[in-house]
């Protein structure tokens, strides 16, 4: 026992985070301050005005602190951004068309993901971000403030099956405090568009089949054939007619992503391939894409060189290229994306062909599709 006027002071074991695993509830004696309860599983809606405890303990598992715009843009604009995480919870394509400046993307859209974050243990936030330069930004700053937001969150409840839930929830339980932007995207972009990036540059007006603008057009038609991999080069309908192009870049193979052009120089030993598809918001790609990956396959592993090809080289192609890289690679689509047009700057997939290559990366990524792996890989080239 110790002498009098002397306590002995017991340092817990584990830290906040771990007491937030293990389930334990925080207690405060006298203060008015309510424990948060850690149990996932049965999320229901938690109020989000309430900066301390919870508003009904039997309905709400958590509460949480929210941002306005204007707070945000202030932060931004003052150059704090260093100093905070910005989580965008929203489709890859709806962020790929705007999204705050700064924010990195977590693809959390689907039952089975959402399910996934909600299993404590078996996946962690940084393993759904969607970019590379995402995930090293989550490791720099995941220990700063959190703020997270999808297309126009309420500012007075969640509904439990939504992606925002999702990962407030997982950020909950690794002992992270976050901050929800009220309003969401949606209000803050009416007031501080300034403030808002894109990925794609892509033009909501234009036609799906046509996404581009005039100035792209003219780079179109002044493209060359570009290499992707030292076997395969994409290019449009100009390079396929041009024999001498093809000897020189000694292609023997050609993969035709069109419905209208025919074959022209088989009896000059060139084996050809169709995809009969129309570029279209409507058009379903992807169910091509193992049929195409199988010749492209084949001409490599007959040591030809291959062309794919569509009317520009700018859509259709394109998403065959990348749907190859990653059958092929560890690549995450976007950053499959981002290889092609270093190579050619002039792609532009529909969103239709983007949404089918996000599902095409899922199922990769779930062991629907297997990816390709042999001795000669793809990785070493890019």
């Amino acid at each position: 026992m110790p002498d009098s006027g002397q306590i002995d002071i017991l340092t817990p074991t584990l830290s906040l985070p771990e007491r937030r695993r293990a389930g334990l509830k925080l207690e405060f004696g006298s203060l008015n301050v309510v424990a948060k309860k850690c149990k996932l599983e049965s999320l229901s809606s938690f109020d989000l005005n309430s900066d301390v405890g919870l508003s009904d303990v039997s309905t709400s598992p958590f509460s949480t602190r929210t941002i306005t715009s204007h707070e945000l843009a202030n932060r931004l604009s003052n150059g704090r951004a260093k100093n905070m995480l910005i989580v965008d919870c929203r489709p890859f394509l709806d962020y790929s068309k705007a999204h705050i400046r700064g924010s990195i993307n977590v693809n959390c859209i689907d039952r089975q993901n959402r399910k996934r974050l909600q299993q404590k243990g078996k996946v962690a936030l940084i393993d759904l971000v969607t970019t590379k330069e995402g995930k090293d930004l989550f490791r720099k700053r995941a220990s700063k403030e959190i703020i997270v937001y999808d297309d126009s969150t309420d500012d007075t409840h969640l509904n439990m099956d939504t992606a925002i839930t999702s990962v407030l929830s997982l950020l909950f339980w690794e002992g992270r405090e976050t901050l929800v932007l009220k309003g969401g995207l949606r209000e803050f972009k009416s007031k501080h568009e300034n403030l808002c990036d894109c990925v794609l540059r892509i033009s909501d007006s234009r036609p799906a089949h046509s996404p581009l603008t005039p100035l792209v057009e003219q780079q179109i038609e002044g493209a060359n054939v570009s290499q992707i991999l030292p076997f395969l080069y994409l290019g449009n309908e100009r390079d396929a007619g041009n024999l001498q192009t093809l000897k020189d870049l000694n292609i023997t193979y050609i993969l035709n992503v069109t419905s209208h052009l025919r074959p022209q120089f088989e009896s000059s030993g060139i084996h050809y391939k169709t995809i009969p598809v129309t570029d279209s918001g409507h058009q379903n790609l992807r169910k091509y894409f193992d049929d195409a990956i199988e010749y492209i396959d084949e001409a490599r592993k007959n040591g030809a060189n291959i062309l794919i090809h569509c009317q520009a080289g700018v859509s259709r192609s394109a998403t065959i290229t990348i749907a190859y890289l990653l059958k092929h690679s560890t690549l995450t689509m976007t950053d499959a994306y981002r290889f092609v047009k270093q190579k050619r700057s002039i792609i532009s997939p529909n969103f239709n062909f983007m949404g089918q290559l996000m599902e095409f990366e899922q199922a990769l990524n779930d062991g629907q599709s297997p990816r390709i792996k042999d001795k000669s890989q793809i990785d070493e080239f890019l």
